[in-house]
């Protein structure tokens, strides 16, 4: 268990930093945004942790498994959706699905416009702006979460924005970054959702991982270090 555990540590270090050292966007969801949990119960945004199980969808429920962002301090602008139903508040390079004569098609929250419809929900009504408390950003396995009931993307605009953009192939970024986190969500299947909450622990206590990037860069100088020494320790043990 103690090997398991090391190489957890040790493995996730790695990925992460790399993973996330690029992450210097701020988009994200406001703390006071709420999520549903597997139990029925609603829970703040600000209040959820890696293991939790939150709606992704309708009647479908994903564990949150990292943070790109986890800022209970910092004011921010959102973008305010509203539709007849529901009202979701994200940063403007947030993706969000949107139904596209039956066709699902992901946009950044600043690209949508009165009159869209939300995947699963209704006609966006109005678009405003408003400032708010906290930053958050969970992945989930799913790659998507529901926010105020409505669904949301757990991704946003990145590294690739500017190369996917230019090809015009913008609505896919959620895929590619999807894609690129699967090693994380690959440890996370693999170990199980204890030994890899203990993991992210004790790496978060070393290298706040939430914050790695946006403060960093693409130093992972630290992380490989970690990795080192748990690595030397396996091979004595």
């Amino acid at each position: 268990m103690a090997h398991t555990f090391l190489f957890a540590i040790s493995l996730f270090a790695v990925l992460a930093s790399v993973v996330l050292a690029t992450n210097t966007n701020t988009s994200c969801f406001p703390g006071d945004a709420t999520v549903q949990m597997y139990n029925g119960d609603l829970k703040l945004m600000r209040d959820l942790e890696v293991g939790d199980k939150v709606a992704v969808s309708k009647n479908v429920f994903s564990d949150v498994y990292a943070f790109g962002h986890k800022d209970a301090d910092v004011i921010s602008e959102f973008i305010q959706v509203h539709t007849a139903s529901d009202m979701i508040e994200l940063s403007e390079g947030h993706f969000i699905p949107v139904d596209a004569k039956g066709k699902l098609v992901y946009k950044r929250a600043k690209d949508l416009q009165v009159g869209e419809t939300l995947w699963g929900s209704s006609q966006i009504t109005e678009l405003s702006k408003v400032e708010k408390l906290g930053l958050y950003n969970p992945f989930t396995l799913s790659g998507n979460i529901m926010v105020n009931n409505v669904e949301a993307s757990s991704h946003s605009e990145w590294f690739l924005d500017s190369l996917f953009d230019a090809i015009g192939a913008t609505e896919y970024l959620p895929y590619a970054y999807q894609a690129v986190l699967a090693p994380l969500r690959a440890i996370y299947n693999i170990v199980g959702k204890e030994i890899y909450g203990k993991g992210y622990a004790a790496v978060n206590s070393c290298v706040n991982v939430a914050e790695f990037g946006m403060k960093h860069g693409g130093s992972i100088a630290l992380a490989v270090g970690i990795a080192g020494v748990a690595t030397a320790m396996l091979t004595k043990a």
